[in-house]
């Protein structure tokens, strides 16, 4: 019978999340993840299936030792690389994109039997060897990212396994089975440290040419799910016809989105700016008529939980034309905000599709 290596990437950490943005973003974030690492794979893997937040994937090349324990270095950087990097460009504060770093990855490898079944078109790996692998999620470790060998793996590479590995037991379906970890956490402490020593890029700003203010009868992260998801954008901005964007992904620092107007359309690019008691989603384009370029910012601070302060700053770099006609320019955004402002008020309120 043929032989494989069976390979289970593992991702854990997610708690149990119930508002429905949660959830909603809890789901792109781990498609996002496992895009990565199918991206990441060095090895002659084929993937059976994802698994909810793993990827089940096996190969009948059974791989140098050195070569395998590399597959789980990149995919592991690469996997803290993303979640640090989001953790910085993120603008959503939900319980899914504010614990993204708290993820985890661990790898549980299984050598053993390749047999298939066969349903309709569907056929993949099935048998003894295939459960002991899903098996073995359960387990007594408790390190938080690591790599596990089977017994089976184990006689595979047990020459070139250094001291660091760790042998363990468990009984599973009536049985005694050894498996070995490798306690992996010092990638994910790495990656960390780096990314703390990095300074980040904010946008810099001048005087606004435009402040508006605003006090919302509205709950402060029902305003912001209006204003930084851009799927409720049709809500409350009435300027536009529709919006194009990248629906499998989550808004965050530098997501780029056309908006179709009745005459052309215009390129945005999500920006925010550091703050620690306000919310704050803004915008930034380069294409708009007259300017070189123009931004804003939303900021709102939590009255009450039914009351929020709403600021609206506009940044305009006006080119020579805009100039002469700044006075009308100026007074066209302003009752467009204002309109833009008064419809965001009412569907925040209502929660019109929230």
């Amino acid at each position: 019978m043929k032989k494989a290596l069976y390979f289970m990437p593992d991702i854990s950490g997610f708690t149990n999340f119930v508002n429905n943005t949660e959830v909603e973003h809890s789901i792109h974030i781990i498609a996002e993840l496992l895009e990565i690492l199918l991206d990441s794979t060095v090895l002659d893997l084929e993937l059976v299936e994802i698994e909810g937040d793993a990827l089940f994937m096996y190969t009948t090349t059974i791989p140098e030792y050195s070569n395998l324990m590399e597959q789980t270095n990149r995919m592991l950087e690469a996997f803290h690389k993303h979640t640090v990097n989001y953790d910085k460009m993120r603008i959503c504060d939900c319980g899914s994109c504010r614990t993204t770093t708290n993820l985890e990855l661990k790898f549980l490898v299984h050598y053993g039997d390749l047999s298939y079944i066969k349903v309709k078109h569907i056929v993949k790996p099935y048998g003894r060897d295939v459960i002991q692998i899903h098996r073995l999620l359960k387990n007594k470790i408790t390190t938080n990212e690591y790599i596990l060998f089977t017994n089976s793996v184990f006689e595979l590479y047990k020459k070139q396994m250094d001291n660091s590995w760790q042998r363990e037991t468990g009984i599973y379906d009536a049985k005694v089975l050894d498996y070995f970890y490798k306690n992996l956490e010092q990638v994910r402490n790495a990656i960390v440290l780096k990314a703390s020593l990095t300074t980040s890029q904010n946008e810099e700003f001048s005087t606004p040419v435009l402040v508006l203010e605003k006090i919302f009868n509205a709950n402060i992260h029902s305003i912001y799910s209006y204003l930084s998801e851009l799927k409720y954008r049709h809500l409350w901005d009435k300027n536009i016809k529709r919006i194009e964007f990248n629906e499998s992904k989550i808004n965050r620092v530098g997501t780029e989105h056309n908006c179709v107007l009745s005459l052309g359309n215009l390129k945005f690019k999500t920006i925010t700016a550091p703050s620690e008691e306000d919310l704050i989603y803004g915008e930034k384009t380069d294409n708009m008529m007259f300017t070189k370029n123009y931004s804003y910012l939303v900021k709102l601070h939590k009255i009450d939980e039914t009351s929020t302060q709403v600021v609206l700053n506009v940044y305009l770099d006006f080119t020579t034309v805009g100039t002469m006609m700044r006075p009308s320019i100026l007074n066209m955004i302003r009752k467009m905000w204002e309109e833009k402002l008064t419809q965001l008020h009412q569907v925040s309120k209502n929660n019109i599709q929230l």
